[in-house]
């Protein structure tokens, strides 16, 4: 009983792609594919990624930076302000950065902890930056 449903099944789909024909595509038809693909990898002009700060102001902000820390480090920082007698207490005149570095101890187990965190911090940084390269490669 299986096999005669099966064979009327198997009659019926037989009859029904004769009587529809073979259907040819258009003699254009690869050129509107191609087309289509190309249309749609083209990127779009409104999800351009322009950086909230430029090459050239990071490059100016660095150069600042390092400006000031060779000043504080190198420079001469006696202020010696006579209108205003009083700023004199609350500035010092020298400053021992590296003095004061010197004399800082830190237990074993905080170094250890924030180098662990910055190792992480490290690893977590490329394992995120390969994960969005490959999700935006993708798309």
């Amino acid at each position: 009983m299986e096999d005669n449903r099966e064979k009327q099944l198997d009659d019926f789909i037989r009859k029904a792609v004769n009587h529809a024909g073979l259907e040819s595509p258009a003699n254009d038809f690869t050129q509107n594919i191609l087309s289509k693909i190309i249309a749609e990898t083209k990127k779009s002009t409104a999800t351009v990624y322009q950086p909230l700060i430029s090459r050239t102001g990071w490059l100016i902000l660095a150069i600042f930076t390092i400006i000031l820390f060779a000043f504080v480090i190198f420079g001469n920082l006696d202020l010696h302000i006579g209108w205003l007698p009083a700023i004199d207490k609350l500035v010092p005149n020298k400053i021992d950065f590296f003095d004061s570095l010197q004399q800082l101890r830190l237990p074993n187990t905080l170094v250890y902890a924030i180098s662990g965190l910055v190792l992480f911090v490290y690893i977590q940084i490329l394992y995120f930056k390969k994960y969005f390269e490959n999700r935006y490669a993708l798309n």
